[in-house]
């Protein structure tokens, strides 16, 4: 494994330890239960003694926090991922639990559940996703009502991780029928419910595409009992609770994908420099070549991406887009990265006897949990525009006298003071020269006009109402954007306003 330079000593340890358990150990013991289709529950044994679980659980419970961090916990999910499904006791452990208990629980609760993850005695798993809740996770219908020192649940869970084996689950629950609190995402409670709770039974274990030997189901809740004490903060903060961990959980999926990406890589490689046909080795082919190098260049994008998403983590700042960007790169590339992989090995790439056919399927599913891929790109557009928004701005432009098209002007140019519809109509047209086929927003038009809010709404609405201007309205009905419309064109200036004829064209063609 590749160290990064602002790896402290601890972590560039780690890596080599686990890179050196992960093979001499783990690898074999990871591919026997994958065959057979077993819970790896000696490989578990394996990195609870290495005290793999307590990556970001700090020294006073039992943990290594403040040595590995976030960055360990990465570090330990990229080179076990390389043996198999051992990511999946211990990814959904390290963000299904850990996180919550530390920055929302009480101490109390720290105490009595944290040592315990830390030495692999207690797996963890998150409860979000529900039969009609997935990616609208705002919209759980699971129910817990107060009665009492207790909270009663009811409803159900799918497509939970580590089912039956953990034995504490970070479950998301609706608390409020209130619409006004559903409209400021106060309708959510979180809670730490234990196996053994009564009402709490596992429904169905699912047959995944991928994941061999992993658990993943239902759960089911009926009048399920869970004390009040297990509650993480206040009633109603369930979405922020959850909102708050999500970071984590997106770099701590990203980096069990690198781990398989490392393994498809030297599976190809080994196949492509040793496999001879046409009486040399297909490694010499050119395209064969090409995909190996695609696959080099993308794992280390990935890596330098989820490891800097990490290392911002365990500097605590909140880094929705790059914890979004790391996941949804790293698993997308993955995908190709496989597929690739498969195809340069042939048809010994679509065996079971190579781990790339595995890690094929199961890279499609990493595609899917913890946010699918569309889902974070929609998140990424709306949080990367709003923080990038002044370095996205155009500058103001205006049609240049002397060549007659549109230059940025520099410094913004004075505003004018609007004394009527007309001062606006002229902006509008402006616009139709500099920016055509454009609407204007609001600001648009105020970097160039001296007038209120107020005034402004009422001067479109009268541009309007004659037909001079076309207004687009927002979902609330309020004006966001105008333009100009062909009669208010006419309006402003006469048709020779708008010519512009490049020096090259011949004056004789025009008419």
């Amino acid at each position: 494994m590749e160290y990064f330079p602002w790896w402290n000593e601890a972590q560039k340890k780690l890596a080599e330890d686990a890179k050196k358990i992960t093979d001499e150990v783990l690898m074999p013991l990871a591919e026997r239960s994958a065959w057979k289709k077993e819970y790896p529950w000696e490989a578990v044994k394996v990195m609870a003694k290495q005290g793999w679980f307590g990556a970001q659980i700090p020294k006073k419970y039992g943990g290594h926090a403040e040595e590995w961090g976030v960055t360990g916990a990465a570090i330990i999910l990229e080179e076990a991922a390389r043996a198999g499904e051992l990511t999946i006791p211990l990814g959904p452990t390290m963000f299904g639990g850990v996180h919550q208990i530390l920055h929302d629980g009480t101490e109390e609760q720290r105490q009595r559940l944290l040592p315990k993850i830390a030495t692999g005695e207690r797996m963890g798993a998150i409860t979000m996703t529900e039969p009609y809740a997935g990616s609208d996770i705002a919209a759980i219908e699971t129910t817990a009502v107060r009665d009492g020192d207790f909270y009663i649940v009811n409803g159900k869970k799918r497509f939970q991780t580590n089912i039956a084996t953990a034995e504490v689950y970070m479950t998301y629950v609706k608390t409020s029928e209130k619409p006004e609190d559903r409209t400021k995402y106060r309708h959510l409670t979180a809670l730490i419910i234990e196996k053994g709770m009564p009402g709490f039974s596992i429904e169905k274990v699912n047959e995944l595409m991928g994941y061999d030997g992993a658990y993943n189901g239902y759960m089911n809740f009926t009048n399920c009992k869970v004390p009040v004490a297990n509650r993480l903060s206040e009633e109603g903060e369930g979405w922020r609770v959850m909102m708050s961990g999500l970071n984590v959980e997106r770099v701590l999926n990203a980096a069990p994908a690198l781990g398989q990406i490392r393994e498809a890589i030297r599976y190809a490689l080994q196949h492509i420099q040793r496999r001879v046909q046409f009486r040399a080795p297909t490694g010499d082919i050119a395209t064969n070549q090409f995909k190996v190098a695609d696959m080099i260049w993308k794992l280390r994008m990935a890596r330098l991406m989820t490891y800097y998403a990490a290392y911002c983590c365990d500097l605590k700042q909140d880094v929705p887009i790059e914890a979004a960007i790391s996941k949804m790169f790293t698993v997308d590339e993955g995908m190709n990265i496989a597929v690739e992989a498969v195809q340069a090995m042939g048809g010994n790439g679509a065996t079971r006897f190579y781990p790339v056919e595995r890690i094929l399927r199961d890279m499609k599913i990493n595609q899917i949990a913890a946010g699918t891929s569309e889902v974070l790109r929609l998140l990424i557009y709306r949080m990367g525009t709003k923080a990038m928004q002044a370095d996205l701005k155009v500058p103001q432009r205006i049609v240049d006298p002397e060549l007659k098209v549109p230059m940025p002007v520099g410094k913004p140019l004075p505003k004018k003071k609007v004394s009527s519809e007309k001062d606006v109509l002229t902006v509008l047209a402006e616009n139709y020269r500099v920016n055509p086929g454009l609407h204007m927003m609001m600001e648009d038009l105020k970097e160039f006009l001296d007038v209120s809010d107020a005034d402004l709404n009422k001067h479109l609405l009268s541009l309007e109402k004659d037909n001079l201007a076309a207004l687009y309205r927002d979902k609330k009905g309020a004006v966001a954007m105008a333009r100009v419309t062909l009669v208010g064109l006419a309006k402003a200036n006469p048709p020779e306003y708008y010519r512009y004829y490049p020096s090259w064209i011949g004056k004789k063609d025009i008419f």
